[in-house]
């Protein structure tokens, strides 16, 4: 290591597996990068108490020379970077050149094995099993580690991993479903029936089950036939079992558990999932004795919450592409788990999406109005429940009810599946009132679509939508500063986004004819425009000629004269765009989006007296948009007028119940 060099610091604040990753991680860049790496144990919000005391695992010496105080931790991060502000470098001389300045590097990444484009991971990934060998582990941890080597390593033993714990029993978690971290018993039962020969060890955070397993497979180990660790700390058991599954040849877990992806990256390979080890008929005749014990009822489970939990679960087989209409079947399930004490705020949930499927409209919506009660409700479920009901009251005809549902939902969670398939649904069907969202181009909207979402949602797309989905970046491209969602407002500095959306505006000409806009067509040309300029992929000038022509063609739409306003703001001629941006509200003068853009545009260019009052004045003409409703009332807080500030905040809270923001600056106007 070169003196005065920066080092990687690392840290997480979950628990161990994300932990030992990150420290692997630190490992691997600090021999790579010829440099030193520190850790951050107790960064600010960490949530693993079991960790407070990691002399537990290390030794003195090593944590010497490794871990940092607040003081040097406060000091290093200065100037430092995260390291995924180099990630898509396509060569390693910025990340080099920052290091030899004597920066740190942040590393944060605890669940992928990190590697950078100019990298092959297949020759990283094998390097992990020796990192291990790096880190200062006391005599007492190092000893049952050689004992874990030497009953399990190179003995072709699977390791198979079991994840319940708080997600069962513990808040908020229980109160959220966990498809990629839950898989259902029966599924280990197949791949232990079909390898019966084979040795195996079992983890799991829930000991019963391993118990239970046992019966049936007297042959399976467990962490208590290579030691025992039951007067040892939770540190010190987490990091054992971690370690000792490491050893394994293969380890079979859920998709997204860090314990178990820890343990895989520390034994050089890659987890596997049951798709991986057992054929589709296998898996779905698995998924068939799980709807079977849910048919038995709760008691076939550890709890009440369990069965809730696998339930989510097997909804997916039950609504798979190939199956029969079971909507009727899920609804008795979840009816049956309601009556046996199920509370997890996610079952009325999904079982108003049964009703949705059956077309029973009044069972569905008060389902969905008593997930949204729930106090406990997660943010995303909150926003598919608001979604559901935006669904169900379009196809009561309730188009301006159906828009506010909507609307809150889409602000909330605007990139969330189910919110996209619903909101697709609604536009196609046309079961929604314009008037209560900002001015879009609904032609476009239309238009342009996206694919199917691979990745788990609690909606059946198929039984909702027949044609491919909107691409509702369309909006967002206009609106962005009107989402919560962090991610949905960054759309704009997103190039993968954006470059997608430009892919599928290209796609358009593959929908039927009716569904397209022509190319020359001032709909096209101005989205197009708009698009291109922020690619960097079209001259602001050239934008600026376009987007007027457009203007002068349909000198009544208000977006288009919006988009043009920003461009030249953007050119930094602020007269023009507060020209143009007071036409468009002078043609719609009672809409509050165009209201609250044109407040936002006087903030950036320097009148933020007349734009604040914009801002107040649309938060006083909307009624249903969160971020309007708390933009006025942050900004009245400022001022030190709480109690106006207060009806406004109050307001942006009951919109959005789980978004804590507006709720933490609500408590502000108490003090």
């Amino acid at each position: 290591m070169t003196p005065g060099k920066g080092v990687f610091i690392g840290q997480r604040k979950d628990r161990m597996g994300a932990r030992l990753l990150m420290l692997l991680t630190c490992i691997r860049l600090a021999e790579d990068f010829d440099t030193d790496y520190r850790v951050n144990w107790f960064p600010q919000g960490a949530d693993a108490p079991e960790l407070e005391y990691p002399q537990e695992l290390f030794s003195q010496a090593w944590m010497a020379d490794h871990f940092l105080d607040t003081d040097a931790f406060e000091a290093l991060s200065q100037k430092a970077q995260p390291i995924w502000k180099f990630q898509n470098d396509k060569t390693p001389d910025r990340l080099i050149k920052h290091l030899d300045a004597g920066r740190a590097v942040l590393v944060e990444e605890g669940f992928q094995i990190l590697t950078f484009p100019w990298e092959d991971i297949e020759t990283i990934r094998p390097r992990y099993r020796e990192f291990i060998n790096r880190i200062g582990f006391t005599d007492e941890i190092r000893a049952i580690m050689d004992r874990a080597d030497q009953a399990l390593s190179g003995q072709g033993v699977s390791a198979y991993h079991i994840r319940r714990g708080d997600i069962l029993n513990g808040l908020p978690w229980k109160h959220s479903t966990w498809p990629a971290k839950i898989e259902t018993e029966e599924l280990y039962e197949a791949h232990l029936d079909k390898f019966a020969d084979n040795p195996a060890i079992m983890f799991s955070d829930q000991p019963e089950l391993i118990t239970r397993f046992q019966k049936r497979y007297p042959q399976l180990m467990r962490m208590s036939d290579i030691a025992d660790l039951s007067e040892m700390t939770r540190a010190k058991r987490d990091f054992l079992e971690l370690y000792a599954m490491s050893r394994a040849d293969q380890v079979i877990a859920p998709p997204v558990s860090a314990f178990s992806m820890a343990a895989a990256r520390l034994s050089g390979q890659e987890n596997k999932m049951f798709r991986d080890v057992l054929s589709p008929q296998e898996i779905s005749e698995a998924n068939e004795k799980t709807v079977d014990r849910l048919r038995r009822g709760a008691n076939g489970f550890i709890n009440a919450s369990e069965a809730a939990h696998i339930y989510a679960k097997a909804t997916f087989h039950l609504f798979s592409l190939q199956a029969e209409d079971r909507a009727e079947e899920s609804r008795q399930f979840a009816e049956s788990l309601l009556e046996a004490g199920a509370d997890n705020a996610f079952l009325p949930l999904l079982n108003a999406l049964n009703c949705f499927y059956l077309r029973r409209w009044k069972e569905a919506l008060k389902l969905t109005e008593q997930a949204l009660a729930n106090p406990h409700i997660w943010p995303e479920d909150h926003a598919v429940a608001c979604a559901l009901q935006a669904a169900i009251l379009g196809s009561q005809k309730k188009r301006w009810l159906a828009a506010q549902a909507f609307t809150r939902a889409f602000w909330a969670k605007p990139l969330r599946p189910d919110v996209i398939i619903f909101g697709s649904r609604l536009v196609f069907r046309d079961q929604v009132s314009y008037r209560a969202m900002p001015p879009v181009d609904w032609t476009i909207q239309k238009a342009v679509r996206r694919s199917w979402f691979n990745f788990n949602a609690h909606v059946a797309q198929r039984r909702v939508l027949s044609r491919l989905p909107c691409n509702f970046d369309v909006i967002l491209l206009d609106w962005s500063d009107l989402a919560l969602d962090q991610k949905a407002r960054r759309l704009n500095s997103s190039r993968d986004r954006l470059v997608m959306l430009q892919d599928w505006l290209g796609n358009m000409q593959n929908l039927s004819e009716k569904m397209q806009v022509p190319l020359d067509s001032p709909e096209y040309q101005s989205f197009s425009t708009i698009l291109r300029f922020r690619l960097d992929d079209l001259p602001l000038e050239k934008a600026i000629d376009v987007s007027r022509n457009v203007s002068s063609l349909r000198p009544e739409n208000t977006l288009y004269l919006k988009r043009l306003a920003e461009l030249y703001e953007a050119d930094g001629d602020y007269s023009q765009a507060r020209l143009k941006m007071a036409e468009a509200v002078g043609n719609d003068p009672g809409n509050p989006f165009l209201v609250f853009a044109m407040g936002g545009l006087l903030e950036r260019i320097g009148a933020s007296e007349q734009g604040q009052n914009q801002i107040i004045e649309a938060a006083d003409l909307d009624d249903n948009t969160a971020a309007i409703q708390g933009a006025a009332g942050q900004l009245l807080l400022r001022r030190g007028d709480k109690k106006k500030a207060a009806g406004y905040l109050r307001k942006a809270r009951d919109l959005c119940p789980p978004y804590k923001r507006f709720a933490n600056q609500l408590k502000r106007t108490e003090t």
